[in-house]
């Protein structure tokens, strides 16, 4: 089922990248990056929901939990949203200055938008180490999965931040072909995808970890 999925999301990407760089390429080469940038975009938001979401879940067993392995898997869950996250919001930042760099002959500028863009991944690194913070499994559940919560107050920040509040950046992506919509949405479909199958394998992972360490 994953090996379905991977090679499903990988096709994606690849079809979308293909059709970037020929059918679907954008004038001027640099602006090209928005294949790579929005999708990013998109996942580091998704994961910081997801994170939210899991974190309430956990919370809900709180003090106590009738079954605590299903309250546990909440927590497998936001942990591994925070890891995939990162990953994305750092693609994010980092495509986004590659493109103010060709776009605006700078690499950063103090803008709302990047402003609350590069906070997202200030919150996803103090989440992470956050939970590295303590060794008991229920105080770092319950600490992160309050912090998870109140840090999200940054996901309708980038929002507003891209749609209401006057800046350099466009304020939504635009294509004028077809195949350059077709392109855009095969990235956003491979890249969620992708990103749900790392949170996937990786929630498992620290599942089967903390059970190993439970038991030895």
């Amino acid at each position: 089922m994953r090996s379905f999925f991977l090679g499903l999301s990988l096709c994606l990407i690849l079809v979308s990248g293909w059709m970037a760089l020929t059918v679907g390429a954008v004038e001027r080469v640099e602006r090209n990056i928005i294949y790579i940038h929005a999708p990013a975009a998109i996942c580091s938001i998704v994961c910081f929901c997801v994170l939210f979401i899991c974190s309430i879940q956990y919370l809900r067993g709180f003090p106590q939990s009738v079954v605590p392995t299903k309250r546990q898997k909440w927590d497998y869950l936001a942990a591994a949203s925070a890891e995939v996250g990162l990953i994305f919001a750092t693609a994010l930042n980092a495509t986004g200055s590659i493109f103010a760099r060709a776009e605006w002959g700078g690499w950063w500028t103090p803008s709302p938008r990047l402003i609350t863009s590069m906070v997202l991944w200030f919150l996803y690194v103090a989440y992470l180490i956050l939970r590295v913070s303590f060794t008991a499994e229920r105080r770092k559940g319950e600490i992160s999965a309050v912090f998870g919560i109140i840090a999200f107050i940054d996901v309708p920040l980038v929002f507003i931040s891209a749609r209401f509040i006057r800046d350099i950046h466009r304020p939504s992506v635009s294509f004028q072909t077809g195949w350059q919509y077709a392109a855009f949405s095969l990235a956003v479909c491979g890249t969620l995808l992708l990103a749900a199958l790392l949170i996937w394998i990786r929630a498992d992972i620290l599942k089967i970890k903390n059970e190993t360490d439970t038991k030895f």
